[in-house]
């Protein structure tokens, strides 16, 4: 009888056999794809006079995964991945190998032997330097910073890359060094002896464009998990089968160039190619450091590029610095063998979850074949048909080749210029000046485009931003007529030749009205040493038309480099540390040319009241209600929380308005002048002050508070009725103030 539990426990025996059922095939299949990867990027790297060596390359690419495998298990641990060499950068190392055994053969040196271990050692060095770079961008959590590489760029240099890796793709399936030049050459009429073409070598070109065109697009037209792999089963079988009807075994299928080279019986199991590091002579690695260059900052784009990628499909965030801190370390051991760069890989690892749901087996399973292959041996990779290694790259390169033709859609006519240019660069010169002509690119698209941004971010007139110090209502109304001869710039970004132009420019335009420039550089973040031509020039003209320049905001850098230019001592030019400092430094400018006094001038109380409110009042009838106070310089006139109950009158003197703020010093809010009110909010609310008032220098202070009003308002009601007026008048001109300030910083 069946019990509910049993049938329970049956299920979960099912569901867990499934799991593991779909684990083991994800495992199976991600295997299968890095297994093709193994083979094919050696057959791309050790070409030409480097190929009877592969299996040097196959027996450095092996312990390097390995080892690479657990590195990501032990640092990497928080969800299922896979890594792989990255087909981009095989494509630059495969330069950096040719150019290396170029230079060896020119020395003299042909040993198989020694060409291929100095071969290793130079691609480990670049797969070490490149792993260091990873591991610095992670730990700097700075890995990011690649996406800083425009998308026309990349898209150029990818697509560049997929025509390299397209005609690599032909020559490793046909089994031929030059394919265009093979077929071309045969139906020359031009040549002398034209050589046709084996039809077993045009049979192996068809094979395997058509091999690489349904890797690629069948995938896309059925985006199931099988379909790739049923391509590469197929034609496996589709090639076998042929050679079997031929009557051709392995070793008659590999020298007719349909199986790769056989590799030999055995473990593959090699010291580190470092303990030859003797070997190598560090001038071969002169000509190859652009390369070597190249490779690095294109792994690292790549290696960003598989990550974004397989978040967005798997809907998952990774920790992206975390993946280059793990890949860095991978790098790091692979270069003692010599082995190219490996990484973060998007296909296997799609793969492990799309079947096995990520489960931790199939990672496990991939790294158990991979380390079978090193310790039993590889010779059943010698099976694998050169047209379906060669459609392998063929399909990656053509993948890059869509991207570029669908970029019309995404980018602008003149992007798809530049994403051309790239690519053709790339092709006609190879990977290192098709990326080094898509960074110039990049740095031009980045000057011309940045300029656009406005340099001043905001233009004000002396009229439209005053300084802190609050001056009688006279001199107020004068300063706001001479203040349009100040203008006020305030700077944004990072400056350079092309936006410090602008700058000189706008100045220029405004030379002939200009007293006083004040420059504000508190949201500048830097400039370089072409901008300060610019700054040179406004200098000059400041002596030529007579204005001054005050820099407010200059942050230490910025300030070295003005000094080093002598930008800070001409005579027209001064420094001050803010922007109010500046517009007091405008507005005594201003002010001592207009001939009014600054900090002696002297004002009366009931003087000020009858010209605010057109009536006549005598001081002796505001004597019994007022009072009188003489400070010190540094005395206090009132504290903060304090009861509020007194409005003052400054007659002469400054008085600095202060707030303290827990923690930190106090800080100076504005500076009062000799005919201004201080306090009016407490004459009429009361509370407590909220700031401190004090004597900066020697002052006399009328003071009325509200018993004084009180008073008055029982014996005069007319004068009170008149003080009322004029603090309603007050506080109507400073919240207008404060109005128009707000507008300014808002606009």
């Amino acid at each position: 009888m069946t019990t509910p539990d049993m049938t329970s426990a049956g299920s979960a025996v099912r569901a867990t056999s499934a799991r593991v059922s779909r684990t083991i095939l994800g495992g199976c299949v991600a295997t299968m794809m890095i297994g093709l990867d193994l083979i094919v990027f050696s057959q791309l790297i050790f070409s030409g006079p480097l190929a009877e060596n592969r299996t040097a390359g196959v027996a450095a690419m092996l312990p390097a995964y390995v080892l690479g495998g657990l590195v990501f298990a032990a640092l990497k641990r928080d969800v299922v991945v896979s890594l792989s060499f990255f087909g981009a950068a095989a494509i630059v190392q495969a330069a950096i190998a040719a150019t290396v055994a170029r230079q060896l053969h020119a020395a003299g040196v042909t040993d198989p032997d020694a060409v291929v271990r100095v071969v290793l050692l130079v691609c480990g060095v670049a797969t070490l330097l490149t792993g260091l770079i990873f591991v610095l961008l992670g730990s700097l959590r700075a890995s990011l910073v690649a996406q800083l590489l425009p998308y026309p760029i990349l898209t150029g240099f990818l697509a560049g890359v997929g025509l390299l890796l397209l005609r690599s793709g032909v020559q490793i399936g046909a089994h031929i060094d030059d394919a265009i030049a093979a077929v071309l050459g045969s139906f020359d009429p031009a040549a002398t002896n034209p050589v046709p073409v084996d039809p077993g070598t045009l049979g192996r070109i068809a094979l395997t464009l058509g091999i690489g065109v349904c890797a690629f697009y069948l995938p896309r037209r059925f985006p199931h998990w099988s379909t790739f792999p049923a391509v590469v089963i197929a034609s496996f079988a589709l090639v076998h089968l042929g050679l079997s009807g031929e009557g051709l075994d392995a070793t008659a299928a590999q020298a007719a160039g349909w199986l790769i080279d056989p590799l030999p019986p055995g473990p593959l199991l090699r010291a580190p190619v470092i303990g030859s590091l003797p070997m190598l002579d560090p001038a071969l690695l002169l000509p190859v450091l652009p390369k070597i260059a190249t490779e690095i900052l294109v792994a690292v784009v790549i290696q960003i590029l598989y990550v974004v990628s397989v978040e967005l499909d798997l809907r998952r965030e990774f920790d992206i610095d975390r993946i280059f801190v793990a890949s860095g370390w991978t790098n790091v051991l692979g270069s003692l063998f010599g082995s190219p760069v490996m990484g973060f890989d998007r296909t296997s690892t799609l793969y492990l979850h799309n079947i096995g749901g990520g489960q931790w087996l199939g990672r496990w399973l991939t790294l158990a074949v991979m380390a079978a292959l090193l310790a039993f041996g590889a010779r059943s990779l010698g099976l694998l048909p050169r047209p379906l290694a060669g459609g392998a790259l063929i399909a990656i390169a053509l993948g890059h080749l869509v991207n570029l033709s669908r970029a019309h859609r995404t980018l602008l006519p003149w992007e798809v210029a530049v994403a051309l240019a790239v690519c053709a660069a790339t092709v006609l010169f190879g990977a290192t000046v098709g990326f080094l002509t898509g960074i110039l690119l990049a740095m031009l698209i980045f000057a011309v485009q940045y300029a656009q941004i406005p340099t001043i971010r905001r233009a004000l007139s002396g009229a439209e931003r005053r300084s802190s110090i609050i001056r009688d209502p006279d001199t107020a109304d004068r300063l706001r007529a001479a203040g349009t001869r100040t203008r006020i710039y305030t700077l944004q970004g990072f400056l350079f030749f092309l936006n410090g132009r602008a700058i000189y420019r706008r100045v220029a335009a405004e030379a002939g009205t200009l007293r006083v420039l004040i420059l504000d550089f508190r949201d500048c973040v830097g400039l370089d040493s072409s901008a300060l031509v610019a700054f040179r020039k406004i200098g000059q003209l400041a002596e030529a038309r007579g204005f001054d320049v005050l820099l407010a905001h200059l942050g230490p850098t910025v300030l070295r480099q003005m000094a080093r230019n002598g930008l800070t001592a001409g005579p027209r030019i001064r420094t001050l540390p803010t922007l109010d400092e500046a517009l007091r430094d405008a507005e005594a400018t201003l002010l001592a040319e207009a001939g009014i006094a600054g900090a002696g001038a002297t004002a009366s109380f009931a003087r000020h009241l009858s010209e605010q409110l057109g009536r006549v009042i005598e001081p002796d009838a505001l004597a019994p209600y007022v009072s009188v106070r003489t400070l010190e310089a540094g005395a206090v006139l009132m504290r903060q929380g304090e009861a509020a109950d007194a409005l003052y009158f400054l007659e002469q003197g400054l008085v600095s308005i202060e707030i303290a703020v827990p923690g930190r010093p106090h800080m100076r809010l504005r500076t009062t002048t000799a005919g201004t009110v201080i306090g009016e909010v407490a004459l009429a609310q009361g509370g407590q002050r909220t700031a401190t008032a004090v004597a900066e220098s020697p002052c006399r202070v009328v003071g009325i508070d509200r018993d004084g009003l009180a008073r008055m308002e029982r014996e005069r009601p007319d004068l009170a009725l008149l003080v009322q007026r004029f603090l309603i008048l007050e506080l109507a001109g400073k919240l207008t103030d404060t109005n128009r300030l707000l507008e300014v910083e808002l606009h």
